[in-house]
C-alpha cells in the first residue's frame, strides 16, 4: 500500500512516516517501475508499535535502540516508570504551589510573585511546564497564518505595482499575463500549503525531530 493509506490506517502524517523512515525504524520498498514506496503488513504494525511507545514518552534513540535489540522493553519501560515519578514530583511541587495561593487569600496585585517565580523557575530548569500541547498548537497555527497572510499580501501589492507599470510603460500584454500570473500562481497555492500546514501541527507530530 501507499503512504496516504498507511497515513489514514496508523494515524500518523506523512512527515512523521518519513521521519521514522530517515531513522530506519521502518524500511518500505520501493516500486521498481514508479519509485513509489510500498508498505506492508510489517511496516504498518511497526508504525503502530512506534505510535504506541512514543505516546509513551519514548524517545526515537530509545525506538533505535529498542530494534537494534541493544535496550530491551523492560529497561526501556523502567526508564519511563522513574522520569514519569520524577514528572509526578515536578506537579506535586505545582499543586503545593497553587494551594499556597488559594490558602492565602491574597488577590493578584499581593502575590509574592518573587517567591513564586524562584519556585517555578527551579521546574523550568529541569523541562518541566504546564503549558498545554494546545497553547503550542495554537501559537504555530497563528504563525503560520500570518506567515501565509504576509506573503499574500506581498505578492497582491506586487501585483498591483506591475499593473502601474504596464499602464504607464505599456510592454506586450501576453508577457504581462505571463509575469502576472507567475507572481500570483503562489496566492493560490498558499491556502492550500497552510491547510497543510495546521492539519500536521493538529495532529501533532509537526515537531517530531525537535520532541527528542
Amino acid at each position: 500500500m501507499l503512504i496516504n493509506d498507511v497515513e489514514s490506517i496508523v494515524g500518523l502524517t506523512k512527515k512523521s512516516i518519513r521521519y521514522y523512515e530517515e531513522h530506519n525504524l521502518i524500511h518500505p520498498k520501493r516500486n521498481d517501475e514508479n519509485g513509489y514506496r510500498e508498505y506492508n503488513e510489517e511496516d504498518i504494525q511497526r508504525l503502530k508499535t512506534i505510535k504506541f511507545l512514543r505516546e509513551l514518552g519514548v524517545s526515537i534513540k530509545e525506538l533505535e535502540q529498542l530494534f537494534n535489540k541493544e535496550f530491551s522493553l523492560h529497561a526501556c519501560m523502567e526508564d519511563r516508570m522513574h522520569k514519569i515519578e520524577q514528572e509526578e514530583k515536578k506537579y506535586a511541587s505545582v499543586k503545593r504551589l497553587c494551594k499556597t495561593l488559594l490558602d492565602s487569600g491574597s488577590d493578584i496585585d499581593n502575590v509574592d510573585i518573587d517567591e513564586c517565580f524562584q519556585r517555578m523557575n527551579v521546574l523550568n530548569k529541569e523541562g518541566f511546564t504546564m503549558r498545554t500541547i494546545e497553547e503550542e498548537h495554537s501559537k504555530k497555527i497563528r504563525a503560520s497564518i500570518y506567515s501565509a497572510l504576509g506573503f499574500c499580501s506581498l505578492f497582491i501589492v506586487l501585483g498591483f505595482v506591475l499593473l502601474y507599470a504596464q499602464l504607464v510603460e505599456p510592454i506586450p500584454w501576453v508577457l504581462w499575463i505571463f509575469i502576472v500570473v507567475c507572481i500570483m500562481f503562489p496566492v493560490m497555492v498558499i491556502p492550500f500549503v497552510l491547510k497543510s500546514r495546521i492539519d500536521e501541527i493538529k495532529k501533532g507530530e509537526i515537531d517530531e525531530a525537535s520532541k527528542y
